[in-house]
């Protein structure tokens, strides 16, 4: 299998301020792509790529181009969600050699469904050289081909029983393990606690943590 075909499809799942955007922010600089599209509907990604808010604009910025591009598409409220999201979807399929960052997956898919393109990313998304970076903050509700796709599981703090049973079920650990996230702030910092699993490398699930300092 060449490198290319290789699949790379990441979840960051965690409640709001558990530390799954700061995760995730660290994450797109370590990737330090030259090609980058992200799924923006909360414009919370301005240090890393122009915003957008039309999908004509969005076709315009990575029209005939091969080299390096960036862009985050910030939904509006002309047309569904869903259906923007799709459009999307197609974009970076089509556009391929990319790193694909889609946020808030709970607002466009559900358990059994997702728009098409998206599922495409998921299943054919390798042979495009796309790197997808997927995030929840409501694992329960989302599309499970999803996180049954992934190469790569992070997860932190959740807030309900069945988002915690569901992240227990995708990284294949006790639910006490899940239910032991803590993200914790003091006079210090922030100790942002997760558990990670690479699909690909390692057979078990393995705790970590994020250290922020105060600020001063």
């Amino acid at each position: 299998m060449s490198v290319k075909n290789e699949p790379s499809i990441e979840a960051y799942i965690g409640a709001t301020g558990s530390g799954k955007g700061v995760s995730l922010k660290r994450r797109l600089k370590a990737l330090k792509g030259g090609r980058l599209l992200i799924w923006d509907p909360r414009n919370e990604y301005s240090d890393f790529a122009p915003a957008v808010d039309s999908l004509r604009a969005l076709v315009q910025a990575f029209h005939q181009r091969a080299g390096p591009v960036k862009a985050r598409y910030v939904a509006n409220d002309h047309q569904p969600l869903a259906e923007q999201f799709d459009f999307v979807c197609r974009l970076a399929f089509a556009a391929g050699n990319l790193v694909f960052l889609a946020e808030e997956l709970t607002d466009v898919t559900k358990p059994s469904w997702a728009p098409p393109a998206w599922r495409k990313i998921i299943t054919q998304g390798r042979h495009q050289g796309l790197v997808v970076l997927g995030a929840a903050q409501r694992p329960a509700l989302i599309d499970k081909s999803f996180l049954g796709g992934c190469t790569y599981i992070r997860c932190f703090t959740l807030r309900y029983d069945d988002d915690r049973r569901a992240m227990a079920k995708a990284l294949d650990v006790s639910q006490d393990r899940v239910d032991a996230l803590r993200t914790i702030k003091d006079d210090r910092g922030t100790v942002i606690g997760y558990l990670e699993r690479d699909f690909r490398h390692d057979d078990e699930a393995k705790p970590g943590n994020i250290r922020l300092k105060a600020s001063t």
